[in-house]
C-alpha cells in the first residue's frame, strides 16, 4: 500500500509540475490540461492510500473505495476534457452544461458518498483494531 501510494503521489506531483511548467514557460502544450487532470487524480489517490495504510498492512475495504474513487475522479476530470465545448444550444444535464455536470457528479458526489461509507464500514475491522485501542488506553 505504501509503495503504490508513494508511486501515485510522486508521478502525480511530477505530472502537475510538468503541466504548470509548460504553461508558465509559454510552451503552449495542448496536453497540459490532461497532465494536470491526471496528476491531480494521482496525488489525491496517493495521499488517500498512504492515509489508509495501517502498520504497513493493506486495508481491503478502504483500498477498494480509494480505487473506485480514483477511477471516478479520473473519469470526472478526463471525460469533460475530451468533450466539445458547450454552447447555448447544447442540452443541459441537471441544469448544468454536460461537462460541468459530469465533473460535479464524478469528482465530488461519488467520493463524497463512497469514502465516508467505506470508512465507517471498515473502521473497527481495518482502522482501529484491539491493539491500537489498547495503546490509546495505555497513554491516558
Amino acid at each position: 500500500m505504501h509503495r503504490a501510494g508513494l508511486l501515485l503521489l510522486s508521478l502525480g506531483t511530477l505530472s502537475v509540475a510538468f503541466a504548470y511548467g509548460a504553461m508558465l514557460l509559454g510552451l503552449g502544450v495542448s496536453a497540459a490540461p490532461w497532465w494536470l487532470a491526471s496528476g491531480t487524480t494521482g496525488v489525491l489517490a496517493g495521499l488517500a492510500s498512504l492515509g489508509a495504510a495501517r502498520h504497513g498492512r493493506r486495508t481491503p475495504v478502504l483500498a477498494a473505495a480509494i480505487a473506485a474513487s480514483f477511477v471516478s475522479v479520473a473519469a470526472g476530470f478526463l471525460i469533460p476534457l475530451a468533450m466539445p465545448a458547450p454552447d447555448a444550444t447544447t442540452p443541459l444535464l441537471l441544469g448544468l452544461p454536460r461537462p460541468t455536470a459530469i465533473l460535479m457528479l464524478l469528482v465530488h458526489a461519488v467520493p463524497l458518498v463512497l469514502l465516508p461509507v467505506a470508512y465507517g464500514v471498515a473502521f473497527e475491522r481495518e482502522v482501529l483494531d484491539d491493539t491500537d485501542l489498547a495503546t490509546l488506553r495505555d497513554r491516558r
